[in-house]
C-alpha cells in the first residue's frame, strides 16, 4: 500500500513477544498538543487480530514498542487490520 509503512507491536520489544497486532502508519506527520504525531489505524482491545480504528501514534512509540515489518508479514499477524483498509 503506497503512502502506509505498518509496524508489529511489542509488549516486550526487547524479547520479541508480540502482542499479535499491526498499526498501519501513514506516513505524513502533523503536530499535536504531545508533539509529533502519525495518523494511524490500530487495535482497539488488546488482544490479538483485534477490531480496528482510527488513532494516532507518536514517534517515540514507535521507536519503543513497535518493529517496521513489510505488508505480507502484517497480513498474517493481524487480518482484521486488512479488512478495514479494504473496505476504506
Amino acid at each position: 500500500m503506497k503512502g502506509v509503512r505498518f509496524y508489529e507491536e511489542f509488549s516486550n520489544k526487547r524479547r520479541g513477544k508480540s502482542e499479535g497486532k499491526v498499526l498501519a502508519v501513514d506516513i505524513e506527520w502533523f503536530y499535536g498538543e504531545s508533539g509529533y504525531l502519525h495518523e494511524a489505524i490500530g487495535a482497539l482491545f488488546f488482544h490479538p487480530n483485534s477490531a480496528v480504528g482510527g488513532t494516532s501514534v507518536s514517534p517515540e512509540y514507535l521507536r519503543d514498542s513497535c518493529k517496521r515489518i513489510s505488508e505480507a508479514k502484517a497480513r498474517q499477524i493481524h487480518p482484521n487490520l486488512f479488512e478495514w483498509l479494504n473496505e476504506s
